[in-house]
């Protein structure tokens, strides 16, 4: 497969493209760690702003809208420069850390949420497309790799930080922790990162395709993040956001044909490299996300681990997936081919997801060794999928081509949480005299889980990571219909 990666004239020196990844790198810890830091505080959130019914919405509403920004992000800086978009999104994840730690009710913060949102939708994926303008393909790997690592590392941290700022402080210093790091992102992308070359040049953007995206993503995220919370998947009000999300995104798609300037070429769309490379995070990221929350879940309540033996337990996946990061780099960079690490990666993470969902929970060794084993694997997936996107299309079209892996990945690990955390829960209920309603909220979940005998509940955690392992099956098996590519040494 030839390489349309976007030439540039020649790529930079080694040291130059390694202080811009380094300037990046706050960013993208600053996108992946909001993601999930503020899960484990919820229950303190809703005693503290007498709301405990809304406190799922603080983490959907972010989910939500960082999602639906991710590919509008993509376009528009693929028209204007990655540097101001970028500038663009801290300043508004900025703000919005402000306001989330001075909220003073629910609606407050889940609106400060959702802007928060629209700020880190686009951080990681405008990070992976400058490096795609600047490092030459077999460099690419090793910088993606870093960026990869760094996110994955912050995504699964998250909880574990979010639990001792809550502890040991306050909830509101979550969000404070935002400002230094957010700052110093700040700074560093406007010393460091060259500015766009393309001024002067007018485009019509698609805003009308950009509103039927928005919609329809919104819709079916909404409708996910309700299923994730006890809702049924029969319900009228399921069924009518579904219904809603499919007629917008079959509007979106009349729409993107008939654009001047889609926000989703059909070009990039019809593309096997990225469909591949789309499903294959989509999955992994389903897996991913099982075991970043269920994974804590099942050491509590069937382990019986305390809040502080739960981090110290997830440490082993959260440092593999940086290690996992790095070695996809090299094998891209020592090779010249993404396939490699793609078969290698989704082949582990279906085997520790198996091992996971059949090892005994009171097996705390064997346990660590499994998730050793799954952080590195899906480490070892995320950078060559996004290299293969990338090389796939032309330089005009990097920024689409990422922020549509970024969308695929998000909505993988939107529907893993509303599919297991639907049949974990479904379960229990089930067979649990006594049981809260459906869509009773965290709290009756966590009063649901107290009720239930452990045989139940070791029963219904192996159900669920079954169910997790039937998604990295699929991301192993698409990985064979990855059209071979080859990074070509000669090309930026």
């Amino acid at each position: 497969m030839p390489d349309h990666g976007g030439d540039t004239g020649g790529a930079l020196p080694h040291d130059a493209i390694r202080r811009i990844v380094m300037a990046m790198i706050p960013a993208i810890f600053l996108a992946a760690i909001d993601g999930t830091v503020v899960s484990v505080a919820l229950l303190t959130i809703g005693r503290e702003l007498r709301s405990f019914e809304l406190t799922s919405w603080v983490v959907a509403g972010y989910l939500v809208s960082s999602t639906v920004a991710t590919p509008i992000y993509g376009k528009l800086s693929d028209l204007h420069g990655r540097r101001p978009l970028l500038l663009v999104a801290i300043a508004v994840h900025l703000i919005a850390s402000v306001l989330c730690g001075l909220a003073q009710d629910m609606h407050q913060l889940i609106a400060f949420r959702i802007l928060q949102g629209l700020g880190s939708g686009g951080l990681l994926a405008l990070a992976q497309a400058t490096i795609a303008d600047l490092a030459p393909g077999p460099q690419r790997g090793r910088y993606q790799g870093y960026l990869a690592g760094t996110f994955a590392t912050a995504a699964i941290s998250g909880p574990i930080l979010g639990g001792l700022l809550t502890e040991y402080l306050s909830w509101r210093a979550i969000f404070w922790l935002n400002l230094p790091i957010g700052a110093l992102a700040l700074w560093l992308v406007h010393r460091v990162l060259p500015g766009p070359e393309r001024a002067g040049v007018r485009h019509a953007i698609d805003y009308l395709g950009a509103l039927l995206l928005a919609g329809g993503l919104g819709a079916l995220l909404i409708g996910l993040t309700r299923i994730g919370q006890g809702h049924g998947w029969t319900e009228a009000s399921t069924l009518m956001l579904f219904g809603l999300s499919a007629l917008l995104l079959a509007l979106c798609a009349l729409q993107e044909r008939r654009a001047e300037e889609p926000l989703l070429p059909p070009v990039v769309m019809r593309n096997p490299v990225i469909l591949a490379a789309c499903a294959i995070l989509g999955m992994q990221f389903f897996v991913m996300v099982s075991a970043v929350n269920l994974l804590p879940m099942r050491m509590q309540a069937v382990g019986l681990a305390s809040a502080q033996e739960v981090a110290l337990r997830m440490l082993p996946m959260t440092l593999a997936t940086p290690a996992g990061a790095f070695s996809a780099g090299q094998v891209m960079l020592r090779t010249g081919h993404y396939r490699i690490a793609i078969f290698v990666g989704t082949g582990l993470t279906m085997t520790a997801q198996l091992g996971l969902a059949l090892a005994p929970p009171a097996s705390p060794w064997l346990t660590a060794g499994l998730m050793l084993l799954l952080g590195y694997s899906l480490g070892l997936t995320m950078s060559p999928c996004l290299v293969a996107a990338q090389m796939s299309v032309p330089r005009g079209l990097v920024g689409v081509a990422t922020s549509t892996t970024g969308l695929c990945r998000s909505l993988g690990g939107a529907i893993g949480v509303a599919t297991l955390t639907s049949l974990l829960f479904d379960e229990v209920r089930s067979g649990t005299a006594a049981a809260p309603a459906a869509g009773a909220g965290r709290a009756g979940m966590l009063e649901l889980f107290g009720m239930a005998p452990p045989e139940l509940l070791r029963s219904a955690f192996q159900h669920a990571f079954l169910a997790s392992s039937v998604a990295a099956l699929i991301a192993f098996a698409v990985a064979f219909t990855l059209p071979a590519g080859r990074l070509d040494h000669g090309r930026h």
